[in-house]
Order: C-alpha cells, then structure tokens, then sequence
C-alpha cells in the first residue's frame, strides 16, 4: 500500500474518529498503526542534516480547535542526522494565522527522528503547552518532504494536517 493511499485512509479514520467518538484513544492507536510503516534499521538512508522550510496546513477542519480551520503556518525544522536518527529543532510562524495557542506554540524540539529509505518520522515537543506532534512523511527528492502531522495535549488530539518543507541549506 502507498503512502498517499495510507494518508488518505488515516484521513478518513480521523474524521470519522472524531465525529462520532472523541474520547476514542484506542482507535486512533490503531490508525497510527495503519498510517506507520515499519521501518527496518538497516535501510540505505539519504542524510537530512541542514535548514528545512515550508507550511503546514491544518485540515480536516473536524477537529481543529477554534477557528484554526485551514490555518496555514510557515515552519521550519533544524535537523542533524547520524545513521539513521534525527534530532534537531522546530520554528512556526505566522501564514494565515498565528501558530497554536495563540501563537505561544511558536518553537519545539525534535525529541527523536528516524529514516528508512524516504520514509520519515519525527517526534517533536513543544514546551509551551507541553504537546507532542508526530509527523510522518515521505522524501520526494533529496531536498523536499512532505506527509501529515498530528498534536496530542494531555493524551487528546488538538490539531493535524498536512506539512510540506524543502531544504534551505545543508548537506
């Protein structure tokens, strides 16, 4: 199964998830799972070291807190890589709206990262609320990624979408 193909079915478990079960961590446990790919340790990797920039975008609107509905804000991730582990930081400016919490939300760290082949994970937190964000995603060229995120604050989901970036410099 492709990844775009595991993004879209992740989708619509969570729109459905959070239609007609908020409080369902169990469910969105297993969509992980469906949207996670397994990756194996010892996979010919591509070195991600340098400046990344881009957008996020949160959507589906289902579950976006406030009015933050399509918000769209510029990042960028900070990132060092020795094998295959990632570790670095993470920047949110303004786009269309201020970053999470009205804009408190505006820096992170990547607590751990991992590649395999062009797939890419990342565990980022954000000390101002203390949440974690997950973000999933897919080398499309040496320097461009994209995939999709989601936040957890006290174990509920608060925000997610999609997040595009490419490489300002490094490597």
């Amino acid at each position: 199964m492709s990844f775009d193909t595991r993004s879209r079915i992740a989708a619509a478990i969570l729109r459905i998830l959070m239609k007609h079960s908020k409080t369902s961590i169990t469910l969105l446990l297993i969509m992980a799972a469906i949207h996670i790919v397994r990756m194996p340790a010892n996979a010919q990797t591509t070195n991600l070291s340098g400046l990344w920039s881009g957008t996020t975008l949160v959507t589906p609107c289902d579950f976006a807190v406030g009015s933050r509905c399509n918000a769209q804000n510029n990042i960028t991730l900070t990132l060092r890589q020795q094998d295959n582990q990632i570790a670095g930081s993470y920047t949110c400016a303004t786009g269309t709206m201020v970053c999470r919490n009205g804009g408190a939300d505006n820096t992170g760290n990547v607590q751990w990262g991992r590649i395999s082949g062009n797939l890419i994970r990342l565990s980022l937190i954000i000390p101002a609320d203390v949440s974690n964000c997950y973000y999933n995603g897919i080398l499309t060229s040496p320097n461009a990624m994209h995939g999709t995120y989601m936040c957890f604050n006290g174990g509920a989901l608060v925000e997610g979408g999609t997040w595009d970036v490419k490489r300002s410099s490094g490597q």
